[in-house]
């Protein structure tokens, strides 16, 4: 039996056959993050058009991760905006939130496996085509 696997070690070993992949290095297989901080899931840039009288769909994402995503209102737009999020059920997930022109705002925690949600905008002062990222 002893002869048995010395002899496969050794034909694994000459035909350069390897147990552990190759493109493995200790340092990834011994690193582990212990980082409690949220990292945002949803990455998303576009215009919406919105108005001071309603809050307007701008994007939604199914949610399987936490998430506290940062709202940006471009320094180009007319200015601030009102943004707010919401689940499937139309129920506001944390408080809504003004984002000034050029500024950003982190969202409130979206908890994990909670479905999808909405981010939603109204116009503070001006109807028109807002430059909004989430990041």
């Amino acid at each position: 039996m002893k002869k048995a696997i010395i002899i496969s070690c050794l034909s694994l070993s000459v035909f350069g056959a390897s147990i552990l992949p190759n493109s493995v290095s200790a340092m990834e297989l011994t690193s582990e993050s212990t980082s409690t901080e949220i990292q945002p899931r949803v990455k998303w840039s576009g215009n919406a058009y919105i108005t001071t009288t309603g809050y307007s769909n701008v994007t939604t994402s199914n949610n399987f991760f936490s998430d506290s995503p940062s709202v940006t209102n471009d320094s180009g737009n007319n200015g601030a905006i009102l943004v707010k999020i919401v689940n499937s059920s139309g129920n506001q997930v944390g408080t809504t939130k003004e984002v000034g022109k050029g500024k950003t705002v982190k969202m409130d925690k979206i908890p994990w496996n909670s479905g999808s949600y909405t981010l939603k905008a109204k116009a503070v002062t001006k109807n028109g085509s807002y430059l909004i990222t989430i990041d």
